[in-house]
């Protein structure tokens, strides 16, 4: 039943593919993959296979891949994504030796991906559950693990309907790595014996980035030296409810992170905003275009009077938040809560929508003040309200989240004694 599951989900996709461009790209991209992984790996042995869902999983795993290509620069690393968000966006990344799609869960696919690729080990994040892969790892004895896994005790996993998901974590993994003491006791309950607390990765990846040095001189220059409020991975109920703010602080900077680059509800913001708002592609390309040296020049210079920039280009975000002063995360009304840690480490007090549950990090920071749900207009406007030009507040909250942070990192370490 599962297999049929699948086969009909790949049929509906690619009728779902003629007009929507991010399933076509889910699509083609496993178009001849398998035949493609076979050429690439063939002739290597002792490979190290990661499987990461998107790009929130991908840097969940990311530090755990650059500490096993600095501990074991020879071995070969294999990365494969279910999503184009993520393969898209890192298909080129120099870390890992190849990076491909993953092809869909059927048991063909799974036995000759297998078969082919003769992992040695196998690391999954977070709840990467596909059962034909796991069953072809277990009957070809390869190590598999699961990292950064986070339940309750209302989770799915112990629902009548989890049954499948218990027995695979009793039986397949060699190891659970859970992301808090928490998840371990909700396990344990239900007979996994081999887990480990091991914590988030997350935290050492994010206090990686924000110790680099770096600028955007297109931000900078925009922000002319002011601080900004951050939408960031935001949807269309974040952007409305920033778009309230920026309507409310007309002398505020505020800056749009959107979670996917699609023209309408970037249309929506800039059209909402008018001559307020600017749009980052735009900008880069008169920066880096053959347009006049004067022309360039009066745009950058007048940047600093425009109220809102929309920044429309991926993989800018954990970086971006070095700029800003609060941040409000999106996900929170899809049930897709997306992670905090990226603004947290820059100490600034962060806001998520109604459902945010799922985010562990978020629920810990809402016990101190750090972190604060809204829903509404209203909400949002008491949230920002409460901050603003508040420095003692901001510093509190500054002060807190970097003894979280530092409570926090390690995980990755953790993870090597475990894997390696």
């Amino acid at each position: 039943m599962y297999t049929f599951l699948i086969w009909c989900v790949s049929l509906a996709l690619r009728v779902v593919a003629m007009w929507n461009g991010k399933i076509r790209l889910f699509v083609r991209g496993r178009k001849g993959v398998l035949a493609r992984i076979k050429e690439a790996v063939e002739g290597h042995d002792g490979i190290i296979w990661f499987h990461t869902a998107s790009m929130g999983e991908f840097e969940e795993a990311r530090p755990v891949m650059e500490a096993v290509r600095r501990r074991y620069p020879d071995r070969k690393i294999l990365l494969t994504f279910f999503s184009p968000s993520g393969y898209e966006m890192r298909k080129n990344w120099s870390t890992a030796d190849w990076v491909f799609y993953l092809p869909l869960d059927t048991c063909r696919n799974a036995r000759k991906f297998v078969e082919t690729v003769r992992p040695a080990k196998a690391v999954f994040t977070i709840g990467e559950f596909w059962f034909n892969y796991l069953k072809q790892l277990k009957r070809h004895h390869v190590d598999t693990y699961i990292m950064s896994v986070l339940a309750s005790k209302d989770s799915p996993y112990t629902k009548w309907y989890g049954g499948p998901y218990r027995k695979v974590l009793r039986t397949v993994y060699k190891c659970v790595m859970v992301k808090n003491a928490e998840t371990a006791e909700v396990l344990r309950g239900f007979g996994c014996s081999n887990v480990a607390v091991t914590g988030d990765a997350r935290f050492d990846r994010v206090a990686s980035v924000a110790s680099e040095e770096w600028h955007d001189k297109i931000v900078e220059k925009w922000l002319d030296g002011k601080k900004a409020a951050v939408s960031g991975s935001s949807g269309p109920r974040e952007d409305a409810l920033f778009l309230s703010l920026a309507e409310h602080y007309p002398q505020d900077k505020f800056m749009f992170v959107p979670h996917e680059l699609e023209e309408g509800p970037i249309r929506h913001i800039m059209d909402s905003l008018g001559d307020r708002a600017l749009l980052y592609s735009h900008l880069e390309y008169v920066s880096s275009s053959g347009t006049p040296k004067d022309v360039r020049d009066s745009l950058l210079n007048t940047l600093g009077g425009y109220q809102v920039l929309v920044v429309d280009k991926i993989g800018m975000l954990s970086r971006l938040y070095r700029y800003g002063w609060c941040a409000l995360i999106g996900g929170g009304f899809d049930n897709l809560p997306h992670s905090v840690m990226e603004a947290v480490i820059y100490g600034m007090p962060v806001s998520m929508g109604p459902q945010y549950h799922k985010n562990s990090q978020f629920l810990d920071l809402m016990k101190s003040g750090a972190a604060t749900p809204v829903e509404t207009e209203s909400d949002i406007l008491e949230w920002y309200e409460k901050y603003r030009g508040n420095k003692d507040l901001v510093e509190e909250i500054k002060e807190l989240e970097a003894e979280y942070c530092r409570d926090n990192i390690g995980a990755t370490e953790r993870i090597m004694d475990i894997l390696c």
